[in-house]
């Protein structure tokens, strides 16, 4: 069977539309066969490994070099025909030439022709279409275990099922014949991604696709797992169908509905309400604030959420419990949903504190308008050429208080500069320039008491007289005393020295912190114009796109909370604190699912992290949180078969995990041409 004769019968006969020809680069067959211009598209074995990953069924028609070999091999899951002739071998060996390398996938005598049947490969559901093979081998791949920072040539990962099956040098392990087999050469191997913070039906009704319709969106971008944080039954649906293979998506580990008052107050609500939800199946209980919060967990009831977590061995992740500070929390070893959420319990927090900012306020108001009415005064008796008659004790009163409230408003706007977000957060200089400020104004507090107290012994001072000077003294011992015994030792909790002492406290506590720090890119400008450009937005449900690209583009003004975030992250690894990556996906507006995590893992980079470290947050250390290191998170006999094979090394930079060859969930390869399309049918659909 000649050349010509085999592609007149796989194009007049089989009507096939496209052929794929691989030929012995020198026994001049292929040659002939181009010059009759029959065929379509003529490339070697990259576009034959390319037809393959798409999932099109291939017919093979021509003389195999060696049945147990090679490209038959490697396709025989495929592969629904084959000769061999053990003349044609002759033949080849004859020629004196070498076969080709294993690793070249295919050695050929001769002329070997793959039609693929244009009719035979119509797009089908990718968990049907793909999910087929009992076996899956990715062969000779660059391995990453992400059990260390290593990477391991040559191996071989055999999935059986939804199991990871064997893991090998690539000329040991045995390969299943009927596996299906993913050449791995010069690619990369990793497990899958977790988002280990989204909400799935979207933190607001309407936000999100029904049934998990955005599914597609985290497989795109390497998620296989994610954990949703606010759940109800329709999660726990979503994670059971996942599990038997009726929907295709990440697997879900969810918690059930927000913990905290006025839904639930006293020790028994909480204890009764961890008890319901651990036996309803959630993966874990999320404290946070509801829309209608108003105090917070009393402390027993606090402490009585925790304890009862703990004994029904469930995890417990929330937001700052603000109300009683960083203290209990660490006491109670909660883990934190946002890193930022150390702002509002350590950095600044005011919520808790908010007596301090009133009192310091209202100070500086009184201190305000008791000049503006001395001003005012003098300006009257100017204009009326009137000398002024008044005590020399009050004179120096209204020196005094004039320089306190110079000094009081440089100190707020010296702290506006250094607190977390400031222009300045980290110049020491201005936190040392608003201590000796605190130190100033202190000073002057005592002073303005001494002369208020001369003025009342003065029979001669005007009761007017004697009134401001106690009301300007009153209104300077306030200011000094919030000063000293809070703005001061809370502005330098946000130094370099302050952060790693908290760092250090975290660490000692044994909790974890998830980093959402692409929420934080959400305040500065910067950060929104860089999100509004996000590709992930296009594929959102069409009322939420719209209205996402109807965001506004400015943040706030000089405000640099996410540079902050980024150093406290950076602190808290350093110090070995576990950081869980995740993003709050679709839980405020800009952050879409899948492409968030790309982003956040870039962040966590910015931060300090080497690639290694950024993509453990994003495997094992959510394993871990949720104490499941023998499901997944990394590579082993056993565990999870979610995995992540990509062109170039993601331990040289994150962006590399872009760049997919594919994804694997569960079992079920989804080439990256098959998740492109997902996309697109989503889109579609609307």
């Amino acid at each position: 069977m000649n050349c010509t004769a085999v592609l007149k019968y796989a194009i007049e006969a089989l009507k096939i539309e496209h052929v794929i020809v691989c030929g012995h680069y020198g026994c001049g067959g292929v040659e002939a066969a181009l010059g009759e211009g029959l065929h379509g598209p003529v490339c070697q074995v990259a576009a034959v490994r390319e037809a393959w990953q798409r999932g099109q069924p291939l017919m093979v028609h021509g003389w195999i070099y060696d049945l147990r070999d090679g490209l038959l091999r490697d396709l025989n899951a495929t592969v629904s025909t084959a000769s061999y002739s053990s003349r044609m071998r002759g033949l080849d060996e004859s020629s004196g030439r070498s076969v080709l390398r294993r690793s070249e996938c295919v050695a050929l005598s001769g002329l070997f022709v793959l039609c693929v049947n244009h009719a035979a490969s119509a797009q089908q559901p990718p968990d049907k279409a793909i999910g087929a093979a009992s076996a899956v081998a990715i062969v000779n791949v660059n391995l990453i275990r992400m059990d260390r920072d290593r990477l391991e040539p040559g191996r071989t990962v055999v999935v059986q099922g939804d199991r990871i099956a064997a893991i090998g040098a690539a000329g040991e392990v045995v390969v299943p014949e009927a596996a299906m087999v993913i050449d791995g050469t010069n690619r990369y191997l990793l497990p899958g991604l977790t988002d280990a913070h989204v909400h799935l039906s979207g933190f607001l009704p309407g936000l999100t696709r029904q049934d998990f319709g955005d599914a597609p969106l985290y497989l795109a971008s390497g998620i296989t797992t994610v954990v949703n944080l606010g759940g109800t039954a329709t999660e726990l649906e979503w994670r059971q169908r996942i599990a038997t293979g009726d929907l295709l998506g990440p697997t879900i580990y969810t918690s059930g509905p927000f913990v905290n008052e006025p839904r639930v107050n006293t020790p028994e609500e909480v204890q009764r309400e961890v008890v319901i939800q651990a036996r309803q199946g959630y993966d874990l209980i999320k404290f946070h604030e509801l829309p209608d919060t108003t105090t917070g967990l009393s402390l027993a009831a606090y402490r009585t959420m925790n304890e009862t977590a703990r004994e029904a061995g469930i995890p417990l992740v929330g937001h700052a419990p603000v109300n009683l500070g960083l203290d209990v929390m660490l006491q109670e070893h909660q883990s934190l949903a946002h890193v930022g959420n150390l702002g509002n319990i350590y950095f600044l927090p005011l919520q808790a504190n908010i007596r301090f900012l009133i009192v310091s306020a209202t100070a500086l108001f009184i201190l305000i308008l008791v000049v503006l009415t001395w001003l005012g005064a003098a300006l009257v008796g100017r204009l009326r050429r009137a000398a002024p008659h008044r005590p020399p004790t009050l004179s120096r009163v209204r020196a005094i208080t004039g320089w306190v409230l110079l000094t009081g408003l440089a100190g707020f706007a010296s702290a506006v500069l250094f607190y977390p977000g400031g222009l300045v957060f980290d110049s020491v200089a201005l936190r040392i320039a608003f201590a000796m400020i605190a130190v100033f104004i202190t000073v002057a507090a005592v002073l303005l008491s001494a002369l208020t107290a001369r003025l009342w012994r003065d029979t001669n001072a005007f009761v007017s007289a004697r009134m401001q000077a106690s009301l300007v003294s009153i209104a300077t011992l306030a200011l000094a005393f919030c000063l000293t015994t809070f703005w001061v030792p809370v502005s330098w909790r946000s130094s370099d020295r302050g952060i790693e002492r908290v760092a250090a406290r975290i660490r000692d506590a044994g909790i974890s912190v998830q980093t959402t720090l692409i929420n934080y890119e959400t305040f500065s400008t910067t950060g929104r114009s860089r999100l509004l450009q996000d590709p992930g937005i296009g594929y959102l449900r069409a009322e939420t796109r719209d209205k996402w690209r109807r965001q506004p583009t400015a943040g706030i003004p000089g405000y640099g909370y996410d540079r902050f975030m980024k150093k406290v992250a950076g602190a808290l690894h350093r110090a070995g604190v576990p950081l869980v990556a995740g993003t709050d996906a679709m839980g405020l507006p800009l952050v879409a699912p899948g492409t968030s995590l790309q982003r956040e893992l870039e962040l966590l980079t910015e931060s300090g992290l080497t690639p290694y470290e950024a993509i453990r947050a994003a495997t094992v250390a959510p394993a871990a949180f949720l104490r499941k290191e023998k499901e997944f998170g990394s590579l082993g006999v056993g565990k999870r078969a979610d995995l992540l094979l990509l062109e170039r090394n993601p331990l040289q930079g994150v962006d590399h995990l872009k760049q997919l060859v594919g994804v694997m969930v569960r079992g079920k390869w989804l080439p990256s041409e098959h998740l492109h399309q997902m996309l697109a049918d989503m889109v579609a659909k609307e």
